[in-house]
């Protein structure tokens, strides 16, 4: 008889995923710190007048929304102080590892490997160092230092967590990609593989693939085992052949960003967008990328939203309820609310090449005789006067410039019936914008591409209040979360706010 297979640690697929998804805009926003200047121009903790974030801006000679972009993380990681109604500090400890020359020169010569770690890939196919810049870069070289090699001399706890998400969490990032890229990770999911067997599968070079894996060793992915490199047991469980493709789809997603992400420090002093999502151009290919990655996981991401269409149901009918999806993406919000009842009508409107990636999806659920596809720009299409009972914005407004959103509101709140809900799906920040960190990391990508922001409760409100819709709250659903907004002529459902 068989045994049953253990559930993968919750830890360690956070763990993963963060690896996958957030630790290079963690690097980034450190990197871009340290490159402006700005631990410089902060006082330490109780000896000196905070500093407020329009002195800091200026100081660093930045823009207020790209320098706020940057500090916002790092006062939830806990280097930088905020005192509410003051401005910022350094907390002692981060002034002290700071101060230490040895330690900022690492710093600098760990910020010099963000675009030719990039090449990772390349370096482990040919087993040599690669060209970046018109220079020879040793990108295996750089791994062995980091993780094969005894750790550097570091004063304090403290400093070593800094140095490791400064310099090794993008290492991590471009091992995860690397070892996606070769193929590695999914030649692993079948069992343990000689080294010698594994390089010549993936085309790589057997001694290089050796520091790409003893990377993924140090990160608790890979071990070596008597009949070669293998899994560990927790990855075992975290990445077996029904995950993997799932996990490895969030990669080439986060490699779209590394090359502006590199250049934050660029984009907050010059306003200089290396992927700027205001060009039609650049916008039609991530979001056409986009469209269709979410597609592929649109199962798993239309049981999470039929949550959200349940709250709905618990506030008013949905019976011959008219719902407008905005910026549908892939449709799942749009088909959840179509799946909650069987005469409900749900209106998609997005780009029409997105809207092509949403015709299957309807089409398999029955949902196409009870659907209107609408092709249009959401900024500038006329939505009327008192059409839907429901409207839904799924994780729109961070791609909105923050200048059209009161317009924008306006025109949704005219559009909304009596009794009507607007629902918005997304990051929620905290009401001081100091967490969580996932959501920043969020803000931080929409800021690096001269798109939109991530708001709060309080932020969300100031916008929803003036054009009428005069109550809102938040709630927590798998994932993100949601704020729901009305007229204050709906009774709220017996389920705590997250706000």
């Amino acid at each position: 008889m068989s045994q049953p297979v253990s559930a993968p640690s919750p830890a360690f697929v956070q763990q993963l995923n963060f690896h996958a998804r957030d630790a290079s805009n963690e690097a980034a926003a450190l990197q871009a710190a340290f490159a402006l200047g700005l631990f410089g121009h902060l006082p330490e903790t109780g000896s000196g007048e905070p500093v407020s974030l329009e002195t800091l801006a200026k100081r660093v000679g930045g823009t207020w929304r790209g320098t706020r972009s940057v500090v916002e993380p790092l006062v939830a990681l806990g280097f930088v102080h905020l005192e509410e109604g003051r401005g910022y500090s350094l907390r002692a400890s981060t002034v002290a590892f700071l101060r230490d020359e040895a330690f900022t020169t690492r710093l600098k010569e760990a910020r010099r490997w963000w675009h030719p770690l990039a090449l990772l890939s390349q370096a482990v196919r040919g087993g040599g160092p690669v060209e970046w810049g018109g220079e020879s870069w040793d990108v295996l070289g750089w791994y062995r230092a980091l993780f094969l090699s005894p750790a550097p001399s570091i004063p304090s706890a403290e400093a070593r967590d800094f140095h490791d998400r400064f310099a090794r969490n993008p290492a991590r990032t471009l091992a995860l990609v690397t070892a996606a890229e070769l193929d590695v990770l999914v030649k692993l999911v079948r069992g343990p593989v000689p080294l010698e067997v594994l390089a010549r599968e993936v085309g790589a070079s057997a001694e290089a693939l050796e520091v790409l894996l003893g990377a993924l060793a140090a990160m608790g992915i890979v071990q070596a085992q008597e009949t070669g490199w293998g899994f560990t047991e927790a990855a075992g469980r975290a990445l077996d052949a029904q995950s993997l493709p799932y996990f490895q789809r969030a990669l080439p997603a986060t490699m779209a960003y590394w090359e502006a992400l590199g250049h934050l420090d660029e984009a907050v002093r010059e306003q200089r967008f290396r992927l700027d999502l205001r060009d039609p151009e650049t916008a039609r290919r991530i979001y056409q990328e986009n469209a269709s990655r979410i597609s592929s996981i649109f199962a798993s991401h239309l049981r999470l939203s039929r949550q959200a269409a349940t709250l709905v149901r618990s506030m008013r009918p949905l019976a011959q309820a008219r719902v407008l999806d905005v910026g549908t993406g892939s449709g799942v919000w749009g088909a959840a609310f179509g799946l909650a009842d069987p005469t409900t009508h749900v209106t998609y409107l997005d780009s029409p090449h997105v809207l092509d990636a949403v015709r299957p999806h309807l089409a398999k659920l029955k949902l196409e005789a009870r659907s209107e596809l609408w092709a249009g720009d959401c900024l500038s299409v006329d939505y009327g006067e008192s059409r839907y009972d429901v409207i839904l914005l799924p994780q729109i407004i961070p791609a909105l410039p923050p200048s059209e959103l009161p317009s924008f509101f306006a025109r949704l709140a005219r559009a909304l019936r009596p009794g009507g809900l607007l629902l918005i799906s997304g990051y929620l920040l905290t009401d001081r914008r100091d967490g969580p960190l996932d959501a920043l990391y969020f803000a931080l990508r929409r800021y690096v591409t001269n798109e939109g922001d991530v708001l709060s409760l309080p932020e969300f409100r100031a916008l929803l209040g003036p054009v009428g819709l005069t109550d809102a709250r938040g709630f927590d659903m798998p994932i993100q979360q949601v704020v729901i907004a009305h007229r204050g002529d709906v009774a709220w459902p017996d389920v705590a706010p997250s706000a």
